[in-house]
């Protein structure tokens, strides 16, 4: 097959192919006698007439298009191969020239991105040792004794941190609203998850209070409802506060259940090693992007236009789909925080952009590196999922068997974030 292959800008190829004229034919046969199937010629069985005879009984047009569909992926896939041409997004194809003996087909194509590489080794950002302070570790212990704290019902009036369980309908002008409503709700003071206003009022209140409480909505807040004046009726059925446990070997034994944890000492210890592995993680997350944003300034990254556009058009719809869990609408949301649709685009795409300008410069490095993953590392991946959760490990390249690709890729990825780290200061 005859094939002309032109460079164009922006990571855009064009393959121009030739289709023989042989093979072009055929195609047309094939075509001729799928469409003609069900074709009736007087004193033939469907669809065995003589060719000829079919052909006046099918739509040329038809024909056409069935056998150029029919061509398309062969030649396509093809000229990927033969040429050594790495295609991003699915081409834009035009038929150049068309008739019974001829067949050309041009096929634009994205290409993978074009890196050009700055300094990437040697670089002096700053690393930070991790600290643990006491007071860090006092901390974690009382988030673990509130986590396992009990709510008790209480006499007096409620407090910040307190737990109301309270009907409430909520009234604008007079008129009650959608979703204004709920009967028996267990509010956690001070935790903002209702309106401002709205919690700060319930302090001060015991069981059995009945009242009305005014608010006003927020400006950013959907669209009936923001700005406007409520008043909502509220009763409180019970107060509750949390009764906190006391810290012991005991309850560190028998409540939290932490391996090789037993002891009030052994907890601290355990505290402080979590603390400071979080702390590391963190330090060194923030490391890497200062680094990886010096690397990209000083490198030259063309990307297609159209890896870009996917990219916003994946993230819009994983928005909507995330918005729609928690109850709202695309355009809801956009309400509350003020925003239109164009707006939430535009900080998609530069979101889009930074994280593949990160994406491709990562993977340039890496194959400059000549970093790779072999099959012995892939299966001590394998076994350390298979211990953590207790999994046999040909039960984990199983359940990982389609998604094979991308692992191995992640993998690829941590050590090219491995060498960067050991490479600069």
């Amino acid at each position: 097959m005859k094939r002309t292959v032109n460079k164009l800008e922006n990571c855009h190829v064009e393959i121009l192919c030739e289709v023989e004229e042989a093979m072009w034919k055929e195609a047309q046969h094939k075509a001729l006698m799928k469409l003609a199937k069900n074709v009736t010629v007087p004193g033939f069985r469907k669809g065995n007439a003589p060719e000829h005879m079919l052909k006046n009984k099918v739509d040329p047009m038809k024909v056409m298009d069935e056998a150029i569909n029919s061509l398309l992926p062969t030649i396509y896939e093809e000229a990927l191969r033969e040429e050594k041409i790495d295609a991003y997004a699915q081409p834009k194809v035009s038929i150049e020239k068309v008739s019974d003996t001829e067949l050309s087909v041009k096929f634009t194509v994205v290409t993978a991105p074009e890196v050009t590489l700055g300094k990437y080794k040697g670089l002096k950002i700053g690393k930070k040792e991790a600290k643990v302070g006491k007071e860090d570790v006092e901390k974690s212990i009382k988030d673990l004794l509130a986590q396992n704290a009990s709510l008790v019902l209480k006499e007096g009036p409620a407090a910040l941190g307190d737990t109301v369980v309270i009907d409430f309908e909520g009234f604008i002008d007079d008129k009650p609203f959608d979703g204004g409503k709920g009967e028996n709700y267990d509010l956690e003071l001070g935790s903002n998850s209702f309106i401002p206003g709205f919690e700060d009022q319930l302090v001060g209140h015991k069981a059995g209070d009945e009242f009305d409480l005014p608010v006003t909505f927020p400006e950013n807040y959907v669209a009936e409802l923001k700005g406007k004046a409520a008043v909502f009726k509220v009763k409180v059925h019970e107060v509750k506060e949390k009764k906190y446990p006391e810290l012991t070997d005991e309850f560190v034994k028998e409540e939290l259940k932490i391996a090789n944890v037993e002891t009030v000492e052994q907890l601290k210890e355990h505290q402080k090693a979590e603390l400071l592995k979080k702390k590391e993680a963190e330090l060194k997350n923030e490391y890497f992007t200062k680094l990886v944003d010096e690397i990209i300034k000083d490198s030259k990254i063309i990307v297609a236009p159209e890896i870009i556009d996917n990219q916003v058009e994946r993230s819009f719809k994983d928005a909507e789909q995330r918005f729609s869990q928690s109850g709202l609408t695309m355009e809801q949301y956009l309400s509350i925080v003020g925003q239109n649709e164009e707006q939430f685009k535009a900080k998609l795409r530069e979101d889009a952009v930074k994280d593949a300008n990160r994406f491709f410069v990562l993977q340039e490095i890496g194959t400059k590196e000549e970093l790779t993953v072999t099959d012995e590392e892939l299966d001590f991946e394998f076994a350390k999922i298979a211990d953590q959760y207790n999994m046999k490990i040909d039960d984990v390249k199983k359940a990982l068997e389609k998604q094979l690709g991308e692992f191995r890729h992640n993998i690829f990825m941590k050590k090219v974030e491995d060498f960067l780290f050991e490479n600069n200061d």
